[in-house]
């Protein structure tokens, strides 16, 4: 009896990679063509003639830009194969572990205070700046001994408040910055040999590292303790390879920018091709990942040049993570299963009077609006104003304060209904991905013509909102609502919103400033009608919600309890949902898709003593009021006499706390 075929899975890589490789190099030699016939191609590579700027095209910026794209394909591909080996994770890539953004961070702080060191240490700056991301995730994700999804649940954190950082810069120094924004994007143009020369042999060197410890890292496949007992150096083997990751992901970001998800799509369809062993995933992992690339560049080209983006060309990179997202989502539910968010505990200290803090808050809210109003910072320096002077100033800072103040009502109590539906502390509106899936909606009907005004664009915000609860809810179904499982399909709706926002940038659209404006959550442009019908829906919010709490409280018990003692679990659900999806579209439109004040505001009310949702509800939306009031005065004092927008110093201020929030649920899991 003959054995069964064994070559079925690697008939399968070649054929992948000979589809994606047949269809690239046809794109591009129609590319190449559509610039030289035949003869002049190789006259072109051999002695191009200077005064033929279409030879030089061809030879210096078309053919550079293909090796380049081959590279960059290639070293993420292999910096994701180590990186998912060492942890063991298969959701592990450098955008998941935060390395990108970081990188990316540096490069801009160093393009604003030290442009001189961009001249001949962009690889250090870039490489500085993911190692100290992913230091930060691993410090995030450690007392939870690396599990898969605590470590791609902190790299996304820690990206999404990289990104937030960025922001804020990018928008202080938009014009200084606005050239880099869009090469960040993962623009792949050259202009010559050089930089593809450069990363060639940062490549190859670390290949070489790779094929060394090519023995040890196949090792990891049987888990950490029976490394130990083979005598393999765990913590070294692990830490060197992800240097190399590291390295690699510096590398790339320091020549193209950031080119999203490559090192998760190349090594998932090394797998699926069936790729099973580490040593033929190291080898066809990085052939998938420089053809998927090159395929990816060679569309983008092509849909460039039609001029679908005012003939700017769109940057390879934010087409990478738009695919990367859906593939990101649809490995969600194949990752094992890990200890419950809830029962790992972000429990509460022990009771307190409610009534005993209630009275501080209301201070605090006092002292916060005396300070908005009644204390400022002019060009002879802080000033303490006086009753005709607050009275003036009023008039035109009192809109701006009522939409934070309106804001942080609408957070809060949207975000304690999350939390309490989803039974899941670490839920919010913003974490999610449910303002993200709102902006989106924002950002489509923004470049479907529609005229900008307050109603249509709430409509077209709720509209995205509400679709985004109903895919959140639907991906959610499928991983039995775990906690840490819908945090991720949240912060993957939120990278997808970037990818978008980076596209529109390119496009060079008059509508992006509008667009900025609305993500970084200004408002300064707030005009008082709009101020004010927030104030009132925050009013409805803080009405409705108190009315629902007894099925706010009983659907936290789970869908058969609370069905068993009468309540309607559909209807109930689906009613809190859409009270929800409202007050998120409103306070998104107001400071933005990113705050965590949905997310913190719910936790300092139950720590306050307030456990019941009516309690709970109310008292968030105080201290969700307070929170971005003092965000609101503080953004208009920091860099005098710019503003900084109240949503970013919302995610700045926040962004602290949920680290803190992430570190505290580690030490009582341990």
């Amino acid at each position: 009896m003959s054995l069964p075929r064994q070559a079925a899975p690697r008939d399968t890589r070649w054929w992948v990679i000979g589809a994606m490789i047949a269809v690239s190099l046809l794109l591009a030699i129609l590319g190449i063509r559509a610039e030289l016939d035949g003869a002049s191609f190789w006259q072109a590579l051999s002695s191009p003639d200077p005064h033929n700027l279409r030879e030089i095209l061809v030879r210096d910026s078309m053919l550079p830009r293909i090796a380049m794209t081959l590279l960059c394909g290639g070293a993420l591909a292999l910096a994701g194969t180590l990186a998912q080996q060492v942890l063991r994770n298969p959701l592990a890539e450098p955008m998941t572990l935060g390395v990108f953004p970081g990188a990316y961070l540096a490069l801009i702080i160093a393009d604003l205070w030290g442009p001189s060191w961009l001249v001949a240490g962009r690889p250090a700056i870039a490489l500085a700046g993911g190692l100290l991301a992913m230091l930060a995730v691993f410090a995030l994700s450690a007392r939870q001994r690396m599990a898969p999804l605590a470590v791609v649940l902190s790299g996304m954190i820690v990206n999404l408040y990289c990104g937030a950082i960025s922001l804020a810069l990018s928008m202080a120094h938009f014009e200084l910055l606005r050239g880099l924004m869009i090469w960040g994007g993962g623009a792949l143009d050259q202009t010559g040999w050089h930089e593809s020369r450069m990363l060639g042999l940062a490549v190859l060197g670390c290949a070489i590292v790779t094929v060394l410890l090519r023995r040890p890292l196949g090792v990891f496949d049987a888990g950490d303790s029976t490394v130990r007992s083979l005598g393999v150096g765990l913590h070294r083997t692990r830490v060197v390879a992800l240097l190399v990751a590291v390295v690699l992901t510096a590398a790339v970001v320091s020549t193209v920018g950031v080119i999203g998800f490559v090192g998760l799509a190349a090594p998932t369809l090394a797998r699926l091709a069936g790729a099973r062993r580490l040593g033929q995933r190291l080898v066809w992992a990085p052939l998938l990942g420089a053809a998927l690339l090159w395929l990816t560049d060679e569309l983008v080209r092509v849909v460039s040049s039609a001029e679908l983006f005012s003939a700017h060309l769109l940057p390879t990179g934010t087409v990478t993570s738009l695919i990367g997202v859906p593939l990101l989502l649809f490995l969600l539910p194949r990752l094992r299963a890990q200890p419950d968010l809830h029962a790992a505990g972000i429990a509460a200290p022990a009771p307190a009077r409610l009534a005993r803090r209630l009275p501080l808050a209301l201070l605090a809210l006092v002292v916060v609006l005396a300070l908005s109003f009644g204390v400022t910072r002019t060009v002879d320096g802080w000033r303490i104003g006086d009753l005709e002077q607050i009275r003036a100033i009023m008039f035109w800072r009192l809109p701006h304060t009522v939409a934070a103040a309106a804001a942080g009502v609408l957070l809060a109590i949207g975000g304690t209904l999350i939390q309490r539906i989803t039974a899941n502390p670490m839920a919010s509106p913003d974490l999610l991905g449910v303002s993200s899936g709102g902006m989106l909606g924002l950002v489509v009907a923004l470049f479907m013509g529609v005229t900008p005004g307050p109603g249509m664009l709430f409509l077209s915000c709720l509209v995205g909102v509400v679709v985004t609860l109903a895919v959140l809810m639907w991906l959610g179904s499928r991983v039995a609502f775990a906690p840490e499982r819908l945090l991720l399909i949240g912060v993957a709706i939120s990278a997808l919103l970037q990818a978008v926002v980076s596209a529109m940038m390119s496009s060079g659209d008059s509508r992006v400033g509008l667009l900025l404006n609305f993500i970084v959550g200004s408002t300064y442009y707030v005009q008082a009608p709009i101020a004010y019908a927030a104030a009132v829906i925050a009013l409805l919010g803080l009405v409705c919600a108190p009315l629902m709490s007894r099925w706010i409280e009983t659907l936290g018990l789970g869908a058969g309890v609370a069905g068993g003692l009468g309540i309607p679990v559909g209807r109930a659900r689906l009613l809190i949902l859409l009270l929800a999806a409202v007050l998120t579209a409103a306070s998104t439109l107001l400071v933005g898709p990113l705050s965590f004040v949905g997310l913190i505001a719910p936790h300092i009310a139950r720590f306050s003593g307030a456990r019941r949702p009516a309690s709970q509800i109310l008292v968030a939306a105080m201290i969700g009021a307070l929170l971005m009031t003092f965000a609101e005065w503080l953004g208009r004092q920091l860099v005098f006499p710019e503003e900084v927008a109240s949503g970013l110093v919302a995610t700045l201020i926040g962004g602290p706390y949920l680290i803190a929030l992430m570190l505290r649920k580690t030490a009582t899991s341990t």
